[in-house]
């Protein structure tokens, strides 16, 4: 095949989550529109091993960094620099806020090798803001200006939601071609082929949730199982929903939980948990790369998210059909509408009512895991997000 251009994708880390996701699909949707392609990020992780197993042609970052590390942002831009001279991609395609900032400085500063003072199109697709982080007012307000000043650098910022665009209007995160918003879209037919059944599913994360809990207890048979997907990061808020178990277990006292994930704050959640007498009630089995396969293993989806763009982890559990119950974050509110529970963030006593009557009403839990399937259905197909996606590549 001849190809046409050639797409560098460049994200900050290859840990497992839903941007490495959506970077690893994209690029086979790119391969087979024609594009040369080529994924590189920092670290290593899930992301590496499935492109190597697509036969999609990798490079690993040694210098990027997630946090704010001045010398090694240096340096990551200048290991970009000399990749991009390498490869002479037509389009860098940016991921995550500090792979937008270096890799926009990294493409001004790159030319083509035919001597020409051309460089890379750069196009960033943001999931969502980074100056939203549960962090110091300080950094909030340093990640802003970050934004502010690499945007200039970038010829198209993608968002995912209104309330992302809305902030870009707001705080002039202006790139020279245009700001656009473009959704998340699930593939439905492989996703459905990919859905355990319930029965098949539960048996699974039954013997998934035994392996995240330090006593190896089982689930009662009759337990109602709550579900969440998250990395353990300060801005998935999974402390104060360990609050909200505590308190929605003294009205439904056989409630277990499950979260699939795991990061940096593994230690603190389980000395939480612990405090909390709920090393029996929740489970932390570390992460599982097809958990996204035993949604409907569970009674509800939880997300008690500080902070979200717009989460696939949210768009999978609501193609699953399954009740949800999220933080009023991000895209959350804007995705569910009506066919879900919404509630305001840090706060468990609001979340853990939402829970008890999610379990309450087995019926209404239903219908709105239907709604919720109609709403992806109607909203956030694959095809219209490749197509816009695309579209700014010609």
């Amino acid at each position: 095949m001849g190809y046409s251009k050639r797409l560098l994708f460049v994200i900050t880390q290859a840990e497992w989550g839903g941007v490495q996701s959506y970077v690893w699909r994209a690029a086979q949707e790119a391969r087979q529109r024609g594009f040369e392609v080529l994924v590189c990020a920092g670290g290593t992780g899930e992301l590496e091993k499935r492109c190597h197993e697509s036969n999609i042609p990798y490079r690993r970052l040694l210098r990027i960094r997630r946090n704010i590390a001045p010398f090694a942002d240096i340096g990551a831009v200048g290991e970009l620099v000399g990749l991009m001279r390498e490869w002479k991609p037509d389009i860098a395609y940016l991921h995550s806020s500090k792979a937008g900032i270096v890799g926009s400085i990294a493409a001004r500063i790159a030319r083509r090798a035919e001597g020409g003072a051309n460089v890379p199109r750069v196009v960033y697709r943001i999931g969502g803001w980074s100056f939203l982080d549960p962090v110091s007012s300080v950094q909030k307000a340093v990640r802003r200006w970050s934004e502010q000043i690499s945007a200039r650098l970038k010829d198209v910022i993608i968002v995912l939601h209104p309330g992302d665009e809305e902030l870009a209007m707001r705080y002039r995160i202006t790139p020279r071609d245009r700001l656009i918003m473009i959704p998340n879209g699930l593939d439905l037919t492989a996703f459905d082929a990919s859905l355990l059944p319930r029965d098949e599913a539960r048996a699974i994360v039954r013997g998934v949730w035994r392996n995240g809990v330090p006593s190896g207890a089982t689930v009662p048979e009759t337990a109602p199982l709550l579900l969440t997907i998250a990395n353990f990061y300060p801005t998935k808020n999974l402390t104060m929903y360990l609050n909200a178990i505590s308190i929605a277990r003294k009205r439904i006292p056989d409630l277990r939980a499950i979260v699939i994930g795991d990061g940096e704050e593994r230690a603190a959640l389980e000395a939480k948990r612990h405090a909390l007498g709920l090393d029996e009630i929740v489970s932390f089995p570390g992460a599982h790369a097809d958990a996204s396969a035993l949604l409907k293993g569970a009674e509800a989806f939880v997300l008690p998210s500080a902070k979200e763009g717009m989460p696939w982890t949210l768009l999978e559990a609501m193609a699953a059909a399954l009740p949800c119950i999220v933080t009023d974050v991000g895209a959350n509110r804007w995705m569910i509408g009506e066919a879900g529970a919404v509630v305001p963030p840090n706060d468990p006593t609001t979340l853990a009512d939402a829970i008890v009557r999610a379990l309450a009403d087995s019926e209404r839990a239903r219908s709105l895991g239907r709604r919720a399937r109609t709403t992806v259905e109607s909203r956030f197909t694959d095809r219209a997000m490749w197509e816009a996606t695309f579209s700014l590549f010609r």
